[in-house]
């Protein structure tokens, strides 16, 4: 592990006005990441698929807009993207309107998506054919941490390029440590979001049952907050927990489910047990058939409970 520090070299250096970023993912936590490139002065120009988001953040932030990823590419020699999924992620990238096709020698192509390993592949044999670097560099961190850029990051890949691109991450982060090559970031990201969704599980199952036993919803929250059990996520989604129907989907049950898919295959071809993760995912699954798909992950109490 190695914590980055920007580079100095031709691409990483100057004024952050002499880099031209293209970024691609306006969704919500890409449209704070976005946001915060835009705040530090950033030659900026955004791309999205539904192109009506890209226009309406550049008309509130001054930002360029490309039509496509071809033209984002053409725009820009660091681009990141925050999209969905990987299949999402290969869109972008592939084809004759796609980012790989816009890209000049040196450009470097910055993944901060949960995109799992198959897909981290795939984009980095599509970058580096045309000539381009990939960084691996998905993010911990809630949308709370998007907005005010105190995000985690975690870079893989080759270790220049992750460092050239390091200006760009410091501007959307409080932290970037370097995990290692090809496929560490992917790996690690799966490894830290399972975590993550068992304690919100562990949560919303002991919040129940506190309740089910006659303590009010907002006495046992206070005590798990101020308790061994209190890490940050405890903290940061108190208000989902509490207040489940009135909080704005900060990050959706649906896809969690991705992403615990994309552990769980990550874990078979490692041969890493993870029963956990499995019964994780299969509660998940329940409450999303219920209807709440949508819905933010801390409502899987809702689900538990029956009911708000």
């Amino acid at each position: 592990m190695t914590e980055l520090t920007p580079a100095t070299g031709d691409i990483g250096a100057g004024e952050p006005s002499a880099i031209r970023v293209g970024f691609s993912g306006l969704g919500r936590m890409g449209s704070l990441m976005a946001a915060n490139l835009q705040r530090a002065g950033f030659d900026l120009t955004v791309h999205n698929r539904t192109h009506a988001k890209a226009e309406s953040f550049a008309a509130s932030t001054g930002a360029k807009v490309a039509t496509s990823g071809r033209e984002l590419a053409e725009a820009s020699s660091i681009i990141v993207t925050m999209v969905a999924d990987g299949p999402a992620l290969a869109s972008l990238l592939e084809g004759p309107d796609g980012i790989a096709a816009g890209l000049s020698p040196g450009d470097i192509v910055v993944d901060m998506g949960t995109t799992g390993l198959e897909y981290t592949q795939r984009a980095r044999l599509a970058t580096e054919v045309a000539g381009g670097h990939l960084v691996e560099a998905p993010v911990s961190g809630s949308t709370a941490a998007a907005e005010g850029a105190t995000l985690l990051v975690m870079t893989a890949g080759d270790e220049a390029a992750a460092a050239a691109a390091g200006p760009v991450l410091a501007a959307m982060s409080a932290r970037i440590v370097h995990v290692g090559g090809p496929g560490a970031g992917a790996a690690l990201k799966l490894a830290v979001n399972s975590a993550l969704f068992a304690v919100m599980q562990a949560v919303g199952e002991s919040l129940v049952l506190a309740e089910r036993a006659g303590v009010p919803r907002e006495v046992a929250y206070e005590v798990f907050a101020s308790s061994a059990i209190a890490a940050p996520v405890v903290k940061y989604r108190r208000e989902v927990f509490e207040k489940p129907r009135e909080t704005p989907v900060s990050f959706a049950l649906d896809l969690a489910i991705k992403d615990l898919d994309l552990t769980l295959a990550l874990a078979g071809a490692v041969g890493a047990p993870m029963p956990q993760a499995e019964t994780n995912r299969a509660v998940l699954r329940e409450a999303s058939a219920a209807g709440l798909g949508g819905a933010d992950i801390g409502q899987i109490a809702v689900h538990l409970r029956g009911g708000p």
